[in-house]
């Protein structure tokens, strides 16, 4: 006798999660929420951890590494530093060759090795030259 795993069974909704881009989950005590990448103006990176800031002057701890948020994210954030990643729409300008003003009023560093990188995107987002 045979036996067959995969039965239909009728009147059984298979319920699907779909899935979110462009959000970040957050947990806060007992509550979870989700944080959409407009909102974030920056990230930043410590080991296996993340601090992600929003437009509303908060700060939220992640229990992710950067790279896997900005995998997540899938919103064209700019990694311009090992430990900051800035979201261009937050981007107000450029101080001297090594810094970035955000909205919020914050200077993040810009690493040597990709001032040209961070140079070349902001160009093609904002002056529509490339």
């Amino acid at each position: 006798m045979k036996t067959s795993t995969s039965h239909t069974f009728p009147g059984v909704v298979r319920r699907t999660r779909k899935k979110r881009r462009n959000v970040v989950t957050v947990h806060l005590a007992s509550r979870v929420f989700w944080l959409e990448a407009h909102e974030i103006t920056h990230m930043q990176g410590d080991g296996n951890y993340t601090f992600v800031y929003t437009t509303q002057g908060k700060r939220y701890l992640i229990s992710k590494t950067m790279k896997t948020l900005l995998q997540m994210l899938d919103a064209g954030f700019l990694r311009v530093h090992k430990s900051y990643t800035v979201n261009p729409d937050h981007v107000v300008s450029r101080l001297e060759s090594d810094r970035l003003l955000l909205s919020s009023g914050l200077q993040i560093p810009i690493a040597r090795r990709r001032v040209r990188e961070t140079e070349q995107s902001l160009a093609i987002e904002y002056l529509g030259a490339g």
